[in-house]
């Protein structure tokens, strides 16, 4: 508990350090074929097409087409304009749906789509030198309005939430889901390439504090939860066990509650000081009105960016969320992803299934469709085969029952 001393130090001091992200003055773009693969060239001479997104995927508009922004190699366009179909020629001659020239092969159709203001490449040099990065706008303003709509923020404030997974309701949540620059920074940063998210997509709307209810305090996210149930021992080592990825769905601001972090914690591989006021203490009842807020000076950061913006981190950096200070609901989604090792926060097979019987499964591309069954399926590989795995009811009940008759479930 908090000594008198501590307490008098951080009551009503929220002045975190800020740093603001601008909204892009440019951006980079995508060629995808009809499934939602991406058009890329690793020679800057042939082309290919291929299912993930790294520097050999990505386009800038030039002229009268595309160039290619690693290698410098140039297509000719028929239009270049975002979220239009174009054929494409290469060195004269037609390019095919899977990327290649060959005489007589018949023209493909790509499509052009918003993509990164930098190359990965440069993102994850970031990701790996600080623990952290942010995908500035890197989500085209016709996801974001599909999430604020789901969401019910910003220009849909009034609407009524819709009682339904939000993966359901929109293609705009499966596309944020499989947004595939942040999901190949998770891969490269973890070292594998099986991933899978902690619980299941949903998008928050933080309101007004009303100065009375207690308030999240610092912690390290899943699978760690350091400061909100230590599941991982301290100290866990050189290998990384989970990212959380940070959707802005509304702006965040330092006023309307962004997330507060202290950037570069990760590498202490160490929990948040009881002294900042950790989860543990802080939910408890008559927490607030006794020691006030948890931490919020100086050595705290506070990232404002525009809506579409990701910001991906070490789910070992010590954070806590913001406190709306305005009238207008702020919008986010925050997911844990974890290697397809650890055992998931929640279940996540009931909303996947609805997803699949929704309009949503059919307004997605054949790519995200695929990419979204690998995040959301869980398996078990074995002498006897490959299983989903999910939660059995009974038994559910049988260890809730049991939990409830002891103080200890080992």
């Amino acid at each position: 508990m908090l000594a008198s001393s501590e307490r008098d130090t951080r009551v009503d001091e929220y002045n975190p350090r800020v740093i603001t992200l601008a909204r892009p003055e440019h951006h980079y773009c995508y060629l995808t074929d009809d499934a939602g693969d991406w058009l890329a060239t690793n020679d800057g001479e042939s082309l290919h097409v291929q299912g993930h997104v790294d520097d050999a995927a990505i386009w800038d508009v030039a002229d009268d087409g595309f160039m290619h922004v690693a290698t410098g190699l140039r297509l000719l366009a028929e239009t270049t304009a975002l979220g239009g179909a174009t054929g494409l020629r290469l060195n004269g001659s037609d390019v095919s749906a899977d990327g290649s020239t060959n005489s007589g092969t018949v023209p493909g159709t790509f499509h052009i789509g918003h993509g990164p203001e930098r190359l990965p490449s440069e993102y994850l040099a970031t990701l790996q030198k600080e623990g952290w990065v942010s995908l500035t706008c890197v989500l085209s303003p016709r996801v974001v309005d599909g999430l604020q709509r789901v969401g019910c923020v910003d220009a849909y404030a009034d609407r009524e939430p819709v009682r339904q997974p939000p993966l359901a309701q929109d293609p705009a949540v499966t596309t944020v889901t499989t947004e595939p620059v942040s999901l190949m920074l998770c891969r490269e940063y973890m070292h594998t390439r099986d991933i899978r998210l902690g619980h299941s997509p949903g998008i928050t709307a933080l309101g007004r504090d009303d100065g009375k209810r207690e308030v999240q305090g610092w912690h390290n996210d899943f699978p760690y939860l350091w400061g909100t149930g230590d599941r991982i021992p301290v100290p866990s080592g050189d290998l990384v066990l989970g990212m959380q990825r940070n959707v802005c769905v509304s702006d965040f601001t330092k006023d309307n509650g962004a997330t507060l972090f202290k950037l570069g914690s990760h590498a202490s591989n160490a929990p948040p000081p009881r002294e900042w006021g950790i989860s543990n203490n802080t939910y408890r009842k008559g927490h607030r009105a006794k020691f006030g807020l948890p931490y919020a000076g100086p050595d705290a950061d506070v990232v404002e960016a525009p809506a579409g913006t990701i910001v991906l981190y070490d789910a070992r950096t010590w954070h806590r969320a913001g406190m709306n200070q305005t009238d207008k609901k702020r919008g986010a989604i925050i997911q844990a992803i974890i290697p397809g090792f650890i055992v998931p926060f929640m279940d996540t097979s009931g909303t996947y299934k609805a997803f699949l019987e929704s309009d949503a499964h059919q307004q997605v591309t054949e790519r995200e469709r695929k990419e979204i069954e690998k995040l959301m399926i869980h398996k078990i590989a074995g002498p006897a085969g490959l299983f989903a795995i999910g939660i059995d009811r009974e038994l559910t009940e049988r260890v809730r029952q049991q939990a409830a008759a002891s103080r200890s479930v080992y």
